[in-house]
């Protein structure tokens, strides 16, 4: 009877285990708010930052929490060229993805993971005009990377930022398309 009692409790716990493990393994920690001058909507997760955008007390703020690259969602007409030079006077890796604040392209979100995926063991920073676009694109790393599952990557998305329905539902079929 006793045996019967402990198969049937461990048997509980194993199922509570695999529905634990079906939310969300996220990178280092959970999205945390920072109130930092000179960069808009700046939360950190871990090594990933995600913000809209800064300025030049922003980027020396990010070069000081240990960001070595910066991934910048803007299209090409919302960079300023200095900016982008003061990404790299400041020591910092520029890579540019430029995509609407509305969706995703599979080449977009492809180039995207391709290139955290080089730089995977920085700290980095993902950035667009209001953290719409760099939310969006966390919650596609988490989850295309496994860390998540769809539904929990599109919550930490928002949570980070992503606000336009049309570029949820963008990640939210690419992630379906290449579930693991």
């Amino acid at each position: 009877m006793r045996q019967n009692a402990d198969v049937k409790t461990l048997g509980l716990l194993i199922v509570s285990l695999g529905i634990l493990a079906g939310g969300c393994h996220r990178p280092n920690a959970e999205v945390q708010q920072m109130n930092v001058p000179g960069i808009v909507n700046l939360k950190s997760a871990g090594d990933i930052l995600i913000s809209g955008a800064a300025d030049e007390r922003g980027i020396e703020f990010v070069k000081s929490e240990g960001v070595t690259d910066i991934i910048d969602l803007r299209r090409n007409e919302e960079v300023d060229p200095d900016y982008v030079a003061a990404v790299k006077s400041a020591g910092m890796t520029y890579h540019h993805i430029p995509m609407m604040s509305n969706e995703m392209t599979d080449e977009q979100a492809d180039q995207f993971l391709k290139t955290m995926n080089e730089i995977k063991d920085t700290r980095v920073l993902l950035q667009c005009a209001s953290a719409n676009r760099s939310g969006g694109m966390f919650g596609l790393y988490l989850g295309a990377t496994g860390k998540c599952s769809a539904e929990e990557a599109l919550t930490q998305a928002q949570a980070a930022g992503m606000r336009h329905p049309g570029l949820a539902h963008s990640i939210q079929v690419y992630l379906q398309k290449h579930a693991k």
